[in-house]
């Protein structure tokens, strides 16, 4: 082969990987992520909900002697009535593998009224311990009121307590709910004593069989309703 057909050849070879080379620029992505496709993250889960914070009704402990409620302040307040909770996109699946992190749901109070805050005490259960003192301890909870039905002569800071609570209707009562107990008539147990405190059966094939009713049973608390004697306007 002759040096014209040798130099013609090696022409034509560059021709050829050039435009390979070619081919494959223009089919190459010019980037990873071009490669993969763009993975757009889910937006941010959230709801909006309004809310009735004007509450007459509270419950304390039964234990609780109801003559010991009394009122203690009245004062004008700000509620939220109406909030948006918000769930960040990844905060659940990182609760999943970590449950002590954070609660995943933000709320955000939207908006908000005026209201007058009646906040009453009452003597609760006594706790000896060294760091409290001896005597009655008193515990307290509040019920709301629209501003409208409440006489200006209320919020008077001059008036005294006695005065003041007189203007209030505090009522209790001990509802009655269903508790979940143990059928003995129909339940079978079996017989056995314990050794080194480990209870075991007489009869090792001998397995329990428990039965379970309902019954009608009083509250583990004081429903408490706090009215007006006297309201301005009547409760919406």
């Amino acid at each position: 082969m002759n040096i014209t057909k040798i130099v013609l050849f090696a022409g034509v070879a560059l021709v050829i990987a050039g435009g390979l080379v070619l081919v494959m620029k223009m089919n190459t992505p010019t980037s990873t992520a071009d490669g993969r496709g763009a993975i757009a993250a889910p937006g941010t889960a959230s709801t909006e909900r309004e809310l009735d914070p004007f509450t007459h009704v509270a419950s304390i402990p039964a234990t609780v002697d109801p003559a010991t409620i009394r009122l203690e302040s009245l004062k004008t307040v700000d509620l939220a009535s109406k909030i948006q909770t918000s769930t960040a996109p990844d905060c659940l699946d990182r609760q999943l593998r970590d449950p002590q992190s954070p609660n995943c749901d933000s709320v955000k109070v939207l908006e908000r009224v005026k209201a007058v805050e009646a906040s009453f005490s009452y003597i609760g259960a006594q706790v000896a311990t060294s760091d409290t003192p001896t005597g009655p301890i008193r515990q307290s909870f509040a019920v709301y009121f629209h501003p409208e039905e409440v006489q200006a002569k209320v919020l008077d800071s001059k008036l005294k307590r006695e005065q003041a609570q007189s203007l209030f209707q505090v009522s209790t009562s001990r509802p009655v709910v269903q508790e979940r107990v143990i059928d003995k008539q129909s339940s079978h147990f079996c017989e056995g004593t314990y050794v080194d405190g480990t209870w075991t059966p007489a009869d090792p094939k001998c397995k329990d069989q428990v039965q379970y009713t309902t019954r009608a049973v009083p509250a583990s608390y004081w429903a408490v309703a706090v009215d007006l004697t006297h309201p301005v306007v009547a409760a919406r």
